[in-house]
């Protein structure tokens, strides 16, 4: 799950996931760090996944894979 957090002085982050991001929402996830100020913004953006359901579908991947997606969990 994308996170951000200080934790003894220092800086951990999670990006989060393009698909299966497991929070609940479906939109690609990732994070923009600044390196010398050592801030991080964390983002969502969408992405085509009735494509990506239909490419699971078609390379005989388990179906509850590409249904995942649809709902990020």
């Amino acid at each position: 799950m994308q996170h951000k957090a200080t934790v003894d002085d220092r800086l951990i982050v999670n990006p989060g996931s393009v698909g299966q991001p497991r929070d609940g929402v479906p939109h690609a996830a990732y994070a923009v760090l600044d390196t010398e100020t050592n801030d991080v913004e964390l983002h969502r953006t969408h992405y085509n996944i009735d494509r990506v359901h239909h490419e699971i579908v078609v390379e005989g991947l388990p179906s509850e894979t590409g249904e995942r997606l649809f709902d990020g969990e």
